[in-house]
């Protein structure tokens, strides 16, 4: 049986293909279309899906969606009057990450069995199976763990009106147990200082969670007010801060807000101190708001396991403090947990809820896109016109070319699925080089000065160089650890301002090809240990070798190791 799951008409829009509840693939249609973040219909995700399993859109038995659009007319209604008529603005306000209006957003959603149908040349529109947001998040989660039950924690910007989700997976199932509606939401909470600082809402809340090692406590108590925590385990946002609850995107903040913490930053002003500990402050008071969600949710259900998820879930800094200061013992936290995972999540709910298909599958990696053989990439450097060599040992070759120091762009395998590239898009350079991070900003990747590198480090080694919470394992690069002491100087491009590092622990079993890599450098220079940032420069991660060939002819890099050949410059 196969399952395809869509989102799409918000932000990441996505597809994901089940075959008897296992995943086949799934791609983010941003990698195609090249638009970051892109709100548009997947139809070349759609279409690449199908291509890869070796398909036609006729075989597709179930269709799903991420969003329940009548759900959202009906529970938001209360929202509506309540804040009336200032909430008249909000149905001419930008939705989601476009200028795009709420209702012209919600009927787009309610028509994509059409849209599918007029795309795909379908005799008959298909049925379309419109699952809650929060639950296909839930589902992305505890679904593909490894947990037979598990606490359930979803947090994000909004759902269809909730926020966050407390719930409880057994089995099949999925219970709700507590929810916060908007607008109450850590998320838009985030997206609203995010906008303040002078960054994109939805898009940058990374950089003002890099920002914040710069800041200091110095807001913290003052920013308190803007959260209250509640005893039962509940928070509220005090809304004299805000107007994005009457005035949508128009206006996030409020005078109030202005009045206590200072003007909004200008998107290309300077930085300031100011700026690092308002950034501080947000990002502290989140930790504790996660941390006592989690705690509550706990209560609830007395669960040795957690999984994790929702956009908020990227917030690799707040995952930490839940680990660490709550009693759940097992974590999955799933490492497309952004709205792109919502095409997985509700193919998956469908598959396993509403049909009762059995659980057999459990995630254990994100690579789940498409592939390309030697002669594809061949092919596509030949058109290029470009130079190349084929060579045996290309993780050899290349570990040398980056304990030399040059800038390398790494392409092999199948594709990740999610924000974080875990070496098979990724461009890799010397960790020890106390230049390196300003090198590769200045000649590839043009990012703030604020905005960390992450390391990727052999599993076996990573008790050696970091301190992680519960001294859990970090994959899907979601987890933040401390660089330990005495390793500190013998890895400085990746050593964060607070000494801390977003960890990659790679297995020899899962990506074996980027094991070899990091071993033969570890051979060379004694490290083991690369810096790993995405493939790209201002653009989603690249997807196919004319993607890779393109980004590495118009930018500063020096190799591109990509199959099993090396291009130089």
């Amino acid at each position: 049986m196969y399952v395809i799951g869509i989102s799409a008409f918000a932000h990441e829009s996505s597809c994901a293909l089940l075959k008897d509840g296992e995943i086949r693939v799934m791609i983010e249609e941003e990698r195609l279309n090249r638009e970051k973040h892109t709100f548009a219909f997947p139809e070349q995700a759609i279409r690449e899906c199908l291509a890869v399993e070796g398909i036609s859109i006729e075989d597709i038995d179930h269709f799903t969606f991420f969003w329940d659009p009548m759900r959202e007319i009906r529970e938001n209604l209360g929202h509506f009057l309540r804040w009336f008529p200032k909430s008249l603005r909000l149905l001419t306000s930008g939705s989601g990450s476009k200028e795009v209006r709420p209702l012209t957003r919600i009927y787009s959603k309610m028509t994509v069995g059409k849209e599918i149908a007029d795309r795909f040349n379908m005799a008959r529109t298909p049925t379309i199976n419109f699952i809650e947001h929060h639950l296909c998040h839930a589902a992305s989660a505890f679904l593909v763990s490894p947990f037979t039950d598990s606490a359930i924690l979803t947090i994000d910007g909004r759902g269809e009106r909730a926020s966050t989700m407390l719930a409880f997976g057994n089995g099949n199932g999925i219970r709700k147990l507590e929810t916060v509606n908007v607008p109450h939401s850590l998320g838009h909470l985030y997206a609203a200082v995010t906008d303040h600082l002078g960054f994109q809402p939805f898009f940058d809340e990374w950089k003002v969670m890099g920002l914040s090692a710069y800041g200091t406590d110095k807001l913290e108590k003052e920013f308190r007010n803007v959260v209250d925590l509640l005893p039962a385990g509940n928070f509220r946002l005090n809304l004299d801060f805000f107007e994005f609850h009457t005035k949508g995107r128009r206006a996030w903040t409020s005078p109030h807000f202005t009045d206590t913490f200072g003007s909004k930053r200008h998107f290309d002003g300077t930085y300031t101190q100011h700026h690092y500990d308002l950034a501080y402050a947000l990002q502290k008071t989140v930790e504790d708001a996660g941390t006592h969600i989690a705690k509550r949710l706990y209560d609830l259900t007395h669960s040795d396991n957690l999984c994790l998820t929702g956009g908020v879930a990227l917030n690799v800094l707040m995952n930490r403090a839940i680990i660490e200061q709550t009693e759940f013992k097992n974590i999955f936290i799933q490492p497309i947990a952004n709205d792109a995972g919502t095409s997985l999540g509700s193919a998956l709910y469908h598959y396993h809820v509403k049909l009762n298909g059995s659980r057999k599958f459990i995630f254990d990696n994100v690579y789940w896109g498409p592939e390309y053989s030697n002669q594809e990439i061949e092919a596509a450097l030949k058109e290029a016109g470009v130079r190349y060599k084929k060579v045996d040992n290309i993780a050899q070759q290349t570990a040398q070319h980056i304990a030399d120091s040059r800038i390398v762009g790494w392409f092999q395998g199948r594709m990740e699925s999610g924000p974080r590239a875990l070496g098979n898009r990724s461009i890799t350079v010397n960790p020890t080089d106390q230049n390196m991070k300003d090198i590769l900003n200045a000649r590839v990747k043009k990012r703030e000065f604020f905005r960390p590198f992450a390391p990727s480090i052999l599993e076996e080694k990573v008790s050696e160089f970091f301190e992680m919470p519960k001294n859990l394992l970090s994959p899907y690069m979601v987890l933040v650890g401390n660089v330990k002491e005495e390793k500190r100087r013998l890895i400085p491009a990746v050593t964060h301002a607070d000494n801390t590092a977003r960890v990659h622990t790679v297995s020899r079993e899962t990506n074996p090809r980027y094991w070899q890599l990091i071993n033969e450098f570890y051979k060379l220079t004694g490290v083991p240990v690369l810096l790993n940032t995405s493939f790209n420069e201002n653009e989603p991660i690249v997807c196919t070798p004319r993607h890779a060939i393109d980004c590495f002819l118009r930018t500063d890099f020096d190799v591109l190791a990509i199959g099993d050949f090396i291009i130089e410059k």
